[in-house]
């Protein structure tokens, strides 16, 4: 077993945490990581494939018998993404973007469609309108699902990028609700997160839709970012108020589809490891369900509150998430207790109890709060610091102090930020060399 594990952990992206010995300041924080095997590298570095165009794509996907949630054809049509939000994981874990060619995904959608039946097709991506040829695909996709009824679904688009011309095509098919995602409802707010969104952009992009056809409108914001003030807080309703406004100063009463519907989801922010945000402190669960409260009062103060709805994320797991995102091997001890103590199904709802992780923690004399609570100091040294993902940590503390600026970073094609991923040799970093 030693000798296989020996052989798996010399492949770059491979870890075997056996080979590494943690050891700790007084403090509880990590004083050094070392590899306690000479045939081990000291650095696991992340794997990629850059020829996106031709990796393996479930084109015959297994459909259930029984109804599931993600009941529809998925089209992934790139991996990473070019916006640098400072908040988001998976923008820094995927660098650099990679697209599929249109050609490829014609392909794998006539595919996916013919093999399954299914009579909704949903284009898959972290930020689908930064695809370069969104608009051929969407025109491809028409002519094909118009006849079948096949609906075209296209979530979590950006507003600043959304084309009204694409909005009237798809509205000709069965038509769902638009997703937009701002994040936050002050402009300071969204530059501090590197959303690169102004009022003006959002409040264009919901008019677009609603000129579209559509009345429903879901809009995506994330309570307890690093420096947020209760004004950031009240502006969430305010901005609904302001849309659900726009519509009907927009659409004429004779055209209406009856009211419209502006649904407000907040989940609670959590800090997560390889961004810039790596270094933020959380709240209690006390404190995250009051900024829900400010929001939730803001709506029923509202002119339009009628047609608002507002739905937040549940504190005690957002702490819990929390913990298990920037935790350390001591965690583990817990994540064992609470699988003794029965916690197994604990991702459903029904099934988790928060006071069996309580308890767990507990009995392992884990501090929780010194997971959540504390701003890291910039020099300390991460459980996760040994994973080379491309991105440097130079570039991530940059970013630490451009968000406490309120200084926006330009996207990969206006400009390269020097994040480090031009080192994999491919995708958007060499998107304009010659």
């Amino acid at each position: 077993r030693r000798e296989f594990l020996e052989k798996a952990a010399n492949i770059p992206c491979m870890y075997v945490p056996m080979f590494y010995d943690v050891s700790y300041n007084e403090d509880g924080t990590i004083k050094e990581m070392k590899c306690n095997n000479p045939n081990v590298q000291d650095v696991v570095k992340k794997d990629i494939v850059l020829d996106f165009d031709n990796v393996c794509y479930p084109d015959k996907p297994v459909v259930p018998f029984t109804k599931i949630v993600q009941d529809r054809c998925v089209l992934e049509i790139q991996r990473g993404c070019i916006r640098e939000c400072r908040f988001c994981q998976a923008g820094s874990v995927y660098k650099p973007l990679r697209e599929k060619s249109l050609e490829t995904l014609k392909e794998i959608a006539l595919t996916q469609l013919q093999s399954t039946g299914h009579d909704e097709i949903s284009l898959s991506s972290l930020s689908t309108s930064d695809y370069s040829k969104l608009k051929e695909l969407i025109d491809f996709l028409i002519e094909e699902c118009k006849k079948k009824k096949i609906n075209i679904s296209l979530p979590s688009l950006r507003i600043d990028a959304f084309s009204l011309d694409v909005m009237s095509k798809v509205q000709d098919v069965k038509k769902s609700s638009i997703t937009f995602a701002p994040e936050a409802g002050t402009q300071r707010m969204r530059n501090v997160i590197n959303k690169g969104l102004t009022e003006e952009n959002i409040l264009n992009g919901c008019k677009q839709a609603f000129i579209g056809g559509w009345n429903k409108v879901k809009l995506y914001f994330m309570l307890g970012l690093p420096t947020e003030t209760e004004e950031d807080m009240k502006a969430i309703p305010q901005l609904a108020n302001e849309i659900a406004a726009l519509y009907y100063d927009t659409v004429p009463k004779e055209k209406r589809n009856g009211k419209c519907q502006i649904t407000i989801s907040t989940s609670f922010f959590v800090p997560k490891p390889f961004t810039p945000f790596q270094w933020a402190g959380m709240y209690t669960p006390g404190d995250y369900l009051a900024r829900a409260r400010v929001v939730n009062e803001g709506v029923h103060a509202q002119l339009n509150h009628k047609s608002i709805k507002y739905n937040w994320h549940e504190a005690d797991v957002t702490v819990l998430e929390g913990i298990l995102a920037r935790g350390d091997r001591k965690i583990g001890q817990a994540l064992l207790k609470v699988y003794e103590k029965g916690g197994i199904f604990d991702a459903w709802s029904e099934y988790f109890d928060y006071q069996r992780w309580v308890d767990a923690f507990a009995e392992c004399g884990i501090d929780t709060d010194f997971y959540t609570m504390r701003e890291r100091d910039l020099d300390e040294i991460f459980p996760w610091d040994f994973i080379d993902i491309g991105v440097s940590k130079d570039f991530l503390k940059r970013e630490w102090k451009n968000a406490h600026d309120e200084k926006v970073t330009p996207n990969c094609r206006m400009k390269c930020s020097g994040c480090g991923a031009m080192k994999f040799g491919g995708g958007v970093c060499f998107e304009n060399k010659d």
